[in-house]
């Protein structure tokens, strides 16, 4: 089999994420001539220009978007493969990179989780980041990914940490100005707090084969935990939490649940991860530890 000569796709793929030739040159340790021959160099090899060059500004050509995406993609394999070769099984070490949801979630919940793990295997560091929106796996450094909610068909690797219950909620001050609020169909004339989710499923209590479909309209929009559990204790409207944000305040009588004949399904948290990231002993022994203990530290909220 013949193959193309790797050279000069590292520094390619570091001009696109540092943004010019020159933070790339610092980057690399090479003078930002060197930078800009090994990237003119790799045109000439491909036949075909990658990035388009003024005196004030740099940027990518479609071509140049696809090219870096794909050998991104690829030498994150060819990473892994020396990785893989080069680890000794017997000693877990190395750097573990997660992608996760964050809020209550990651503070509260999935550090204490991360934090233990690192404890029981020092020579293990994480890189943990709390980007909200889905990354893909295949073509970015991440080893795994932390997901709420229904995932969508991929060729990735899904597991279920945890389920638990959402609540639709308002304070007591809010419900005392409405009409007495009996069907989800209701919010519809409710002043709502919303995240990053705009339609709420419910399913009949007693009658788990009836179900309703709520697309809310929005008074205040705005995808943090903490931000819509705060309108809601201040009055503004009602909001739909997870258990872990809302629990305490319904006990507590600061929230009131909607619906008594009603309720939102069960969320759920899924660790995501690719075939060829977990063959990493390291990522392994991590997405165990997590199965094993998260419904633990879930189990107040889990069903």
């Amino acid at each position: 089999m013949q193959i193309t000569k790797l050279t000069g796709i590292t520094e390619y793929i570091k001009v696109v994420e540092a943004g010019s030739f020159a933070a790339a040159a610092v980057e690399l340790n090479i003078s930002r001539a060197r930078v800009s021959q090994i990237i003119a160099e790799l045109e000439h090899q491909l036949g075909i220009q990658l990035l388009q060059r003024s005196t004030r500004a740099m940027s990518l050509t479609d071509a140049g978007e696809r090219f870096y995406h794909q050998a991104l993609a690829g030498m994150t394999l060819l990473q892994q493969a020396f990785d893989s070769v080069k680890a000794d099984q017997a000693q877990l070490s190395g750097k573990i990179r997660i992608n996760s949801v964050g809020g209550m979630f990651a503070e509260q919940i999935l550090t204490p989780l991360l934090c233990q793990f690192m404890s029981r295997y020092p020579s293990i560091d994480i890189e943990l980041d709390f980007s909200s929106k889905h990354i893909g796996l295949i073509d970015s450094n991440y080893d795994l990914a932390i997901r709420m909610g229904e995932l969508p068909d991929s060729n990735l690797i899904a597991r279920p940490l945890a389920r638990y219950k959402t609540y639709v909620c308002a304070a007591p001050a809010y419900l005392n100005r409405q009409a007495e609020i009996v069907h989800p169909n209701e919010l519809n004339r409710l002043d709502v707090i919303s995240g990053s989710i705009r339609k709420w499923r419910f399913v009949h209590q007693a009658d788990e084969g009836k179900s309703c479909e709520v697309a809310v309209n929005s008074r205040l929009s705005c995808a943090n935990g903490h931000v819509g559990r705060t309108a809601a204790l201040l009055g503004q409207g009602v909001i739909r939490a997870p258990a872990f944000y809302v629990e305490d305040d319904l006990e507590q009588g600061r929230l009131i649940a909607l619906f008594k004949d009603w309720a939102l399904a069960d969320s759920k948290v899924s660790i995501v991860y690719s075939k060829s990231a977990y063959k990493a002993r390291r990522i392994q022994v991590l997405i165990a530890f997590l199965l094993e203990q998260g419904c633990n530290l879930f189990s107040r909220w889990c069903q």
